[in-house]
């Protein structure tokens, strides 16, 4: 297993984990909805940073890939 396979890896559970603190403060931050709801906002963030991971993890393993294939 190479370091591109692993890094892909960790970055997949980070953003797992990224995404499931986003959608708990959402759920529990969702009622007040205002630009001063601090949590609320941080879930919006921690939801947009989980995708955007997500999308670093798919490139790690496409250069893992196309390494492999060399």
């Amino acid at each position: 297993m190479n370091h591109d396979y692993k890094a892909a890896n960790t970055l997949k559970w980070m953003a797992w984990t990224a995404t499931i603190v986003g959608m708990l403060l959402l759920v529990l931050n969702v009622s007040d909805l205002r630009a001063e709801n601090f949590p609320l906002m941080v879930s919006i963030g921690c939801l947009i940073a989980g995708m955007n991971i997500f999308l670093l993890s798919a490139v790690f393993r496409l250069m893992s890939m196309k390494t492999q294939k060399l």
